[in-house]
C-alpha cells in the first residue's frame, strides 16, 4: 500500500511539473523536392528535416532505444508530410478494418489544431498494418466527435524491418509516412484548405501507443501532457510553417542579406 502510495505521489508531482513547463515547438519547413509515399524516408527532402524524438507523455522522460521514436514533418503547396521511425522488437496489430479502435493495441497518432483553441480539432491513427483511423473532434466537453469524417486524399505507407504478429522473433522496427492534403482539412476550424502562410502557427501533437508483448503501455508524445491523455488540448506543441529553411532565412550571399517573405 505504502509502495502504490508513494508512485501515485510520485505520478501526480511529475505531471504537475510537465504542466508547468512550456510546450514544444519545433518549426515545419517547405521542400520544393517530391515526397514519394512509400514508408521509405530516403528523399533528400526527408533527410534534410529535423528528426525529432517522442518522450514520455506523461511526465517527459527519455525512452529507452529499444522503444525509441523519432519524428520528421515537411510540407509543400498540396500537402503535409509526417514521418514516424518506431524501434519495436514486437510488433503487431490485429485490426484491419478503417476507424476500428486502433488506440487499444499499437499505433502512432497525429493531432492537428489549426486555430490553436483546443475545442475543435482532426486526428489521424496509423497501425503497423498501415489501418488508418481519421476522425473529427467536435468538442471535448461534452464529448462529440466524427469518426465518419475522412481526411480526403490521405496518404499512409507502412515499411516493418521485421515480422507483424510473430511474437517468437525479434524485429527491429517500422516506418510510417503520410501525407495529408491541406484540402482535406478545410472544414476544420483554422485551416484554410490550402498551405499556410510563412510563419503560420499551428497546435498540434504526435503521439505512439506502445505495448510490449500486448500487455503492458508505453504512452509517447512530441509534447508532453501531463496524464495517461492524449486528448489534452492546453498541452499540444507549436507548429511553425517556415517557407524556407532557417539556415538560409537571413543569409549574407554577395553582401546582400536575403529576406524571404
Amino acid at each position: 500500500m505504502w509502495t502504490f502510495r508513494y508512485v501515485s505521489i510520485l505520478g501526480i508531482a511529475l505531471a504537475t511539473a510537465v504542466s508547468a513547463q512550456e510546450v514544444a515547438e519545433r518549426e515545419v519547413c517547405c521542400t520544393s523536392s517530391p515526397v514519394v509515399v512509400d514508408g521509405v524516408l530516403d528523399e533528400p527532402a526527408w533527410e534534410a528535416a529535423e528528426r525529432v524524438p517522442l518522450v514520455g507523455a506523461v511526465d517527459g522522460s527519455e525512452i529507452s532505444e529499444n522503444l525509441a521514436t523519432y519524428t520528421r514533418m515537411l510540407w509543400d503547396e498540396q500537402n503535409l508530410y509526417i514521418a514516424f521511425e518506431c524501434s519495436d522488437p514486437d510488433i503487431w496489430g490485429t485490426l484491419p478494418q478503417r476507424d476500428a479502435s486502433l488506440w487499444k493495441e499499437e499505433v502512432v497518432e497525429v493531432f492537428l489544431d489549426p486555430d490553436g483553441d483546443g475545442e475543435n480539432y482532426a486526428e489521424l491513427e496509423v497501425s503497423p498494418n498501415n489501418t488508418v483511423v481519421d476522425l473529427k473532434i467536435v468538442r471535448l466537453k461534452p464529448w462529440k466527435s466524427e469518426l465518419s469524417w475522412d481526411i480526403a486524399g490521405l496518404k499512409t505507407a507502412v515499411q516493418v524491418k521485421g515480422t507483424v504478429n510473430k511474437r517468437e522473433d525479434v524485429d527491429e522496427g517500422w516506418t510510417v509516412e503520410i501525407a495529408i492534403p491541406w484540402a482535406s482539412l478545410e472544414d476544420i476550424p483554422g485551416a484554410t484548405g490550402g498551405p499556410p502562410e510563412d510563419g503560420t502557427s499551428w497546435r498540434g501533437n504526435l503521439y505512439r501507443i506502445e505495448r510490449p508483448l500486448g500487455k503492458d503501455w508505453v504512452l509517447m508524445a512530441w509534447s508532453p501532457v501531463g496524464r495517461p491523455a492524449f486528448h489534452t488540448p492546453e498541452r499540444f506543441g507549436i507548429l511553425k510553417f517556415l517557407s524556407t529553411p532557417p539556415a538560409v532565412r537571413g543569409a549574407v550571399w554577395g553582401g546582400v542579406k536575403l529576406l524571404f517573405r
